[in-house]
């Protein structure tokens, strides 16, 4: 549901809203207290439940707000401190946890906050559960709060600081990763971390491959240094760096790392879309994997031509990483991720994960041998354009109705499960509403800019009239 003046969206990526507006105490309340009872279905002696968050300054509160809920349920809480989102994944594998929280909002701006639930198989709670959470949060007679006893120890707050190393070490364990081939290439990083929780992790994996980092707001001060999404409009002062420094690229990741974006030695973005398609090529190049590569509806056709090329298949699901996981195990896949510079590997967990996306690109470029602009060349050319405009006042459903009936009678190729995506010879364009900010996304792709700009803005066009009339 949404609150017209002040939105708490509440969908398959979690709880968001506006600190002290949509998200207060007593939401944060009713959610994680949903999520505990939801979690009792995984019957252990001794529950526990994994806590991280990245570094808002409104984390501190409502850590101890989720710290609290979960003790009163009777579970233990691991506490993981300012780690990535993907981190807590791991962590939920690793302790054989019954699930995780992250109080996160990701990539919206720095007045909200949210949280995220992690099932006890290190994946975001799926649609079912998630369902049978909210509708738990809107009725708070039906949470149980178990009577505690003195046959009972009471549950216990346990501070773990190790899970960055961790989740490094994981990393770094894969069969396929050689840090010292990267080693030996000296390579100089900038790294812009926007004061989220990347800036510790990520110093450290690109440190443990031997390059000198120039770090940029790597500390976790929740401040953040420009508006928090990784697209190349708040990237500038990364990519200046990246030419002051000469250095042989940047790498952007978002406040809660599980998005990895490249900047190349000229200091131009090679494209979000590029991480995953860096990440791909590797996989089934160099390691020689061979299976299904899932992506979502709205990620680059550049992986369909990698794909090609090594006779492997490609799936695409609704957007949303839980849709990708589901969508990687049931086709098995070798490694799957969004467009949006979230690279998702099943070696080490099944989620979008920045440290991973950056150990796989440093092990792929230091393969090729030439510069960061010359892998991005190497691949299939493909330019994508983003377009977004508020829902506020627009009827986009039946916009987006409409828009594909008129494609279908076309005899286009028209895929309607997450909004609508129209595939063309040589472009395509996506329109959907977004699970995470009041919105609606187009996003198109064609072999050029101007191309896809143009289709881009035709359909937007198109969904503003139709939505208005």
């Amino acid at each position: 549901f949404t609150v017209m003046s002040s939105p708490l969206m509440v969908s398959i990526s979690g709880v968001r809203g506006i600190v002290g507006a949509s998200l207060r105490p007593d939401v944060i309340v009713q959610y994680v207290a949903a999520f505990g009872h939801v979690q009792k279905r995984h019957s252990v002696e001794k529950p526990v439940i994994v806590l991280g968050r990245d570094s808002r300054v409104s984390g501190p509160w409502i850590e101890k707000i989720v710290q609290g809920v979960l003790l009163a349920q009777g579970y233990d809480v691991l506490s993981v401190g300012i780690v990535p989102t993907p981190t807590v994944q791991l962590m939920v594998i690793q302790h054989k946890a019954v699930g995780g929280v992250i109080v996160t909002s990701s990539h919206n701006p720095v007045q909200w906050n949210g949280l995220k639930f992690v099932d006890n198989d290190g994946l975001f709670l799926g649609p079912d559960w998630c369902e049978k959470m909210f509708a738990l949060a809107g009725d708070a007679s039906k949470l149980d709060f178990p009577h505690h006893d003195s046959s009972r120890a009471a549950p216990v707050l346990m501070e773990h600081a190790t899970a960055i190393d961790e989740h490094i070490n994981a990393i770094l364990a894969l069969p396929y990763i050689k840090p010292e081939a990267v080693e030996a290439k000296k390579y100089k990083v900038c790294l812009d971390a926007i004061n989220g929780a990347g800036g510790v992790c990520m110093t450290r994996l690109l440190e443990r491959f031997g390059c000198t980092v120039v770090g940029m707001n790597t500390e976790p001060s929740g401040i953040f240094s420009h508006e928090p999404e990784p697209l190349p409009e708040n990237l500038k002062s990364l990519c200046e760096r990246v030419k002051a420094e000469k250095a042989d690229f940047g790498i952007a990741v978002d406040p809660d790392v599980d998005r990895c974006v490249v900047i190349d030695e000229n200091g131009t973005p090679i494209g979000e879309e590029y991480t995953l398609a860096i990440a791909v090529k590797f996989m089934l190049g160099h390691v020689g994997k061979r299976g299904a590569v899932v992506k979502n509806l709205s990620s680059s056709r550049c992986l369909d031509d990698i794909a090609a090329e090594y006779n492997c298949q490609v799936y695409a699901t609704k957007v949303g990483e839980i849709h990708v996981a589901k969508g990687m195990l049931e086709h098995k896949s070798v490694i799957g991720g969004e467009g949006n510079g979230g690279v998702m590997l099943p070696d080490i967990h099944i989620g979008r994960d920045a440290p991973v996306a950056a150990a796989l690109i440093l092990q792929q470029l230091a393969l090729f041998g030439g510069k960061m602009s010359e892998l991005k060349a190497s691949l299939p050319q493909w330019e994508i354009v983003k377009l977004k405009t508020p829902v506020l006042g627009l009827n986009a459903d039946y916009a987006i109705e409409e828009i594909t009936k008129e494609w279908s009678a076309k005899g286009a190729r028209v895929n309607t499960q997450d909004g609508v995506r129209i595939d063309g010879d040589d472009f395509w364009v996506h329109m959907r509403k977004s699970n995470t900010e009041p919105i609606v996304r187009v996003i198109g792709e064609a072999h050029s800019t101007e191309r896809a700009k143009q289709i881009c803005q035709e359909f937007m066009d198109k969904i503003q009239t139709l939505g208005k009339a």
